[in-house]
């Protein structure tokens, strides 16, 4: 009797210490795709695993997607406010900070108010000289740098007044009930001039549409 009821407790103890372990990890209903070596793929083709291998935020490598609590040491975030910037329940934004410096916004999905330590970074865009997605440059990068890495574009946005010429790439199904970017794609904006001023990446998962 005396070993049964250590052989009960033990079973307890051992269901009581995977509870805790469980509670600690973020709750994803989906697969968050891994993290991938970085690597090029040949001059001219879009790859986008290889363009997400290859994030370079102020000179710290950034990868996509990824739980916003596998941020490693030295990074720190901080949630918009849902209400004032109208962000639907899953849905989120956040400005990243690396070693308090300010490295720009990712955008969030399965983001929802008092659970948001469960959100997956999925997007993130960059805008000056001192960040590059794949080697693409805000400020430095030209059309035609740009078509030599990863080739035409899919589909162009161009307009005269107001100036419009962005190139995008990949698979882009819209924006979904909740607003959150369904996506695996690359956004590119030209000037005037035709050089790069903003590039951004999106890698949401496409398991997860929601309807209205």
């Amino acid at each position: 009797m005396k070993k049964i009821s250590l052989l009960l407790a033990g079973v307890l103890l051992c269901t009581m210490v995977g509870c805790l372990e469980d509670s600690g990890r973020a709750d994803i209903p989906f697969e968050v795709a891994p993290k991938v070596e970085p690597h090029t793929a040949e001059a001219g083709t879009f790859d986008v695993d290889a363009v997400r291998s290859m994030i370079n935020i102020k000179g710290q490598h950034f990868d996509l997607p990824q739980p916003i609590s596998d941020l490693g040491s030295g990074w720190d975030f901080k949630y918009y406010d849902r209400k004032e910037y109208a962000l639907k329940e899953g849905n989120g934004l956040a400005t990243l900070y690396y070693n308090g410096t300010e490295m720009g916004t990712v955008s969030l999905e399965n983001c929802y108010s008092g659970k948001e330590n469960n959100s997956v970074m999925y997007s993130i865009a960059v805008t000056t000289s001192d960040s590059d997605i794949y080697g693409i440059i805000p400020t430095v990068s030209t059309v035609g740098d740009v078509e030599q890495l990863i080739g035409k574009p899919d589909s162009v946005d161009s307009t005269e007044k107001p100036f419009v010429n962005i190139y995008h790439y990949g698979v882009n199904l819209g924006i979904d009930g909740q607003g959150i970017e369904r996506g695996h794609s690359i956004a590119v904006s030209f000037d005037e001039s035709g050089i790069v001023d903003l590039v951004s990446i999106t890698y949401s998962d496409l398991t997860q549409q929601e309807k209205e």
